[in-house]
């Protein structure tokens, strides 16, 4: 089945992403043109990197990690993600994959650069509060996690 989804972006206050399920198409709406069509978000979020955009949303199956077109559900323990400094360089690069026979195997991954912000408000402390990859890749180790992302279609 079709649907259309919206999530808030996790680092521009300013863009939410339409997005297409299970064909990955999207587009990046602004929100204020967003908010006047009264349409509920989808619980997730999403952060882009040049034409790209990756993120985490709730279904009834449990949480959805995406990379564009590519969706995966997350499975607890056997869904992993990391990510990890490239060297000499300012970008990070995100993994997310399952494991299978004890072995990780990896879905996609992405190259993206590093977020900055870290101490520039109260709120902004850790590296997970300004980046949507490093918070995806920290929190898929708890249950409490799928259980989140665990809801009911919206809308």
């Amino acid at each position: 089945m079709s649907r259309t989804i919206y999530l808030k972006s996790y680092d521009r206050y300013v863009d939410v992403l339409e997005y297409q399920i299970p064909e990955g198409k999207f587009s990046i709406v602004p929100r204020e043109q967003f908010e006047t069509r009264g349409i509920p978000y989808t619980f997730g979020n999403f952060c882009s990197e040049g034409q790209q955009v990756a993120g985490i949303f709730a279904t009834p199956e449990g949480p959805v990690i995406f990379l564009g077109a590519q969706q995966v559900l997350g499975r607890f323990g056997d869904s992993f993600a990391m990510v990890k400094d490239v060297p000499g360089q300012t970008k990070k690069y995100f993994a997310f994959g399952h494991k299978a026979d004890g072995n990780e195997r990896e879905r996609f991954g992405l190259l993206y650069e590093k977020r900055v912000g870290i101490g520039a408000n109260p709120y902004d402390n850790e590296e997970e509060d300004i980046d949507l990859l490093v918070l995806i890749a920290r929190s898929l180790d708890y249950p409490a996690t799928y259980k989140l992302y665990t809801k009911d279609w919206v809308g």
